[in-house]
């Protein structure tokens, strides 16, 4: 029973997840997707603002920056994800003013992080 409870939680947390990357993928307005996701996922303002801050400035940039590894620095998935998490989420949660950088420019910073 608490096993499939946690499932279903983590299970409901990615779709919660999903629907935020698609809104702020086809650039829906942030207030709006706020209101989407308190609305359509029944949570509170709280959780929202957390799972969308988390898309804004980790998750989306994170993604663009794994498309520039695999098709400019010819990175193949395994060592592009191993980078991104070892070194830029780091980055970018300790700053989250560099998920407006673009990937090139992400990847400079991220990589003087792994030099250190």
């Amino acid at each position: 029973m608490y096993h499939s409870l946690l499932e279903e939680r983590q299970i409901e947390h990615r779709e919660k997840k999903t629907i935020v990357a698609a809104l702020y993928e086809a650039k829906i307005e942030d207030k709006e997707i706020i209101r989407l996701l308190k609305k359509y996922c029944n949570i509170n303002e709280e959780e929202a603002l957390n799972i969308f801050k988390n898309e804004k400035f980790i998750n989306a940039p994170c993604r663009e920056l794994e498309q520039y590894l695999l098709l400019e620095k010819g990175y193949d998935y395994k060592t592009s994800d191993l980078f991104i998490n070892k070194h830029a989420v780091r980055v970018l949660v300790n700053n989250p003013e560099l998920s407006k950088l673009p990937p090139a420019k992400l990847y400079t910073v991220a990589k003087e992080h792994e030099e250190k």
